[in-house]
C-alpha cells in the first residue's frame, strides 16, 4: 500500500506540473470536447463548427510544437487560448445576436442577465419567480417540466452587480449585451495575473493550462467560476508582491462571488493573526486586513438581505444544501448521485441531511488545516488546506457538477505551484547567504 501510494505521489510530481504533458491532456480532452460540441454542427452550423474544431486542433499542435522547440511557449500557448476557447465564445454570442437564440448559453449566465434586468425595474432577483421571464423560452427549458432552479437565483448578488453597469449603459444606448463579455475579461485579468506572478515559467504555464483548457468550466457557454477563480489568482500575486490587504480584498472579492472561498476566508484569517508578528504589521493593518476579507460579501449581500432576507436565504443556502421543499435535483459525480445510483436514496429529489454529512467530514479536515496553517503560516499552507477541505465539502454535498472538480483540479494546481515557488525562495535565499570565513 504505502508502495502504491508513493508511486502515485510520484507520478503526481511528474505529471502536474510539468508543460508537456499538462497541454497534451487538457488541450487533448478542450479538442474533443470542442468536436463534440461544435464539429457535429448541430448548434451553430456545420461550417462555423468544423473551423473551431480545426482551429483548436492547429492551436494544440502548435503548442506542442514550441514546447519542444523551447521558444514562445507563452506566446503559442495564448494562440492555442484564443483558439479554443476566445473564437467558440464569439461565434456564441454572435450567433446569439444574429438569431436571439442563446444557444449552448449556460442557464445561470442567461439568468443572470434577467437578475439585472429585475433589479433595474426595482424587482428583488431573490425569490423571483423566473418562470415569468424569457428564462421560462430558453432552450433547454422547453418542452420540459419546470426546473425548480426557475423559483430560484442562487447566486450571491455581485454575480449580477458587476455586470450591472454595462448592462444598464447598453440598455440605455439600444446596444445588445451578452453577460459572457464580462467573463471574458474578467478571464483576461486573470491570465495577466498568472503571467505576471513571479515563478518559474513552467508552473505559470500549467497554471494558465488548467484555468484555460480545462472543458469542465465552459467558459465559452458562460459559467461563472472564473470570477471567483480570478479574484483568488489576484489574492496569490498580491500577496507574492508583498501587499497583504489587496490579497486579503481579493480574498474577500472572491468569497463575494462564491461561497467556495469561505474556508480560503478563515484560513486567510488565522494566518494574519499567527503571522502578525513574524511579519511586522501594527494592530490597524491586521485589523484593516481581516476587515476587507468580509466587505466585499457584506457591502453586496447587506441590501438584498434587508429587502427580503427569507428569499436571499432560500435562494442561495436552502435550495442549494436541499432544506427547502423544492431543493435543486441532486447530480454530478459526488456521495449524493452515488447513493442515488445504489438506491440508498429513492431519486435525485430526495431529501437527505447532506449538511451533517459535510459536516462530519469536512470539519475534522478544517481543524486539521488550522493546526498546519498555525505550525506553518504561509500562504501556500493555506491554498493547500482550503482546496482539501473544500473538496470534503463539495464531495459529500448535494451536488458536485463537473465545474465544481475543474474548480478543485485548478485550485490544487495553483496551491502546488504556489508551495514550489515558495520553497525555490528558501533554497534560493540560502545558497545566496554568505558564508562564514574560515578559520585560520
Amino acid at each position: 500500500m504505502r508502495l502504491a501510494w508513493w508511486w502515485l505521489r510520484r507520478l503526481i510530481r511528474l505529471l502536474a506540473f510539468r508543460p508537456f504533458p499538462a497541454v497534451l491532456l487538457f488541450g487533448g480532452v478542450t479538442l474533443a470536447s470542442n468536436a463534440l460540441w461544435f464539429g457535429t454542427g448541430l448548434f451553430i452550423g456545420p461550417l462555423p463548427g468544423a473551423a473551431i474544431t480545426l482551429l483548436t486542433g492547429l492551436g494544440l499542435a502548435g503548442a506542442v510544437f514550441m514546447l519542444r522547440r523551447g521558444r514562445c511557449q507563452m506566446a503559442a500557448l495564448g494562440v492555442f487560448v484564443g483558439f479554443a476557447v476566445l473564437v467558440p465564445a464569439i461565434a456564441l454570442i454572435a450567433f446569439r445576436l444574429k438569431t436571439g437564440v442563446p444557444i449552448l448559453m449556460h442557464d445561470g449566465a442567461y439568468q443572470t442577465e434577467e437578475a439585472m434586468r429585475a433589479l433595474l425595474t426595482n424587482h428583488d432577483p431573490y425569490g423571483l419567480d423566473y418562470t415569468q421571464t424569457s428564462m421560462r423560452r430558453w432552450h433547454w427549458y422547453v418542452n420540459a417540466s419546470l426546473h425548480p432552479s426557475l423559483f430560484h437565483y442562487v447566486y450571491p448578488p455581485l454575480t449580477f452587480l458587476l455586470p450591472l453597469p454595462f448592462f444598464a449603459a447598453a440598455q440605455a444606448l439600444g446596444l445588445p449585451f451578452d453577460v459572457r463579455l464580462v467573463f471574458l475579461v474578467t478571464a483576461g485579468l486573470a491570465a495577466w495575473a498568472i503571467v505576471r506572478l513571479p515563478w518559474r515559467w513552467e508552473w505559470r504555464y500549467v497554471c494558465l493550462v488548467a484555468l484555460f483548457l480545462d472543458p469542465f468550466f465552459y467558459l465559452p457557454q458562460g459559467r461563472n467560476d472564473i470570477l471567483f477563480l480570478g479574484a483568488l489568482v489576484g489574492a496569490v500575486l498580491a500577496w507574492e508582491r508583498s501587499w497583504p490587504v489587496v490579497a486579503c480584498a481579493g480574498v474577500g472579492l472572491a468569497l463575494a462571488f462564491k461561497p467556495f472561498a469561505l474556508f480560503f476566508v478563515l484560513l486567510l484569517a488565522l494566518m494574519l493573526v499567527r503571522g502578525r508578528k513574524l511579519e511586522g504589521w501594527s494592530a490597524r493593518q491586521l485589523g484593516f486586513g481581516l476587515a476587507v476579507l468580509l466587505l466585499p460579501l457584506a457591502a453586496s449581500a447587506a441590501p438584498f438581505l434587508w429587502w427580503n432576507p427569507a428569499a436571499y436565504w432560500d435562494d442561495t443556502v436552502s435550495f442549494v444544501a436541499g432544506t427547502d421543499p423544492r431543493s435543486f435535483p441532486i447530480q454530478g459525480y459526488g456521495l449524493s448521485s452515488l447513493l442515488v445510483a445504489l438506491h440508498v436514496l429513492p431519486g435525485p429529489d430526495a431529501r437527505f441531511p447532506f449538511g451533517l454529512v459535510e459536516a462530519a467530514v469536512g470539519v475534522p479536515l478544517l481543524a486539521l488545516g488550522v493546526r498546519r496553517v498555525l505550525a506553518r503560516p504561509v500562504l501556500p499552507t493555506v491554498l493547500a488546506w482550503g482546496t482539501i477541505v473544500l473538496g470534503a465539502f463539495l464531495f459529500t454535498g448535494r451536488l458536485f457538477n463537473d465545474n465544481y472538480v475543474a474548480d478543485l483540479v485548478f485550485l490544487a494546481i495553483l496551491s502546488g505551484a504556489s508551495h514550489r515557488a515558495a520553497v525555490g525562495k528558501r533554497v534560493g535565499g540560502l545558497l545566496a547567504a554568505p558564508r562564514l570565513p574560515k578559520a585560520a
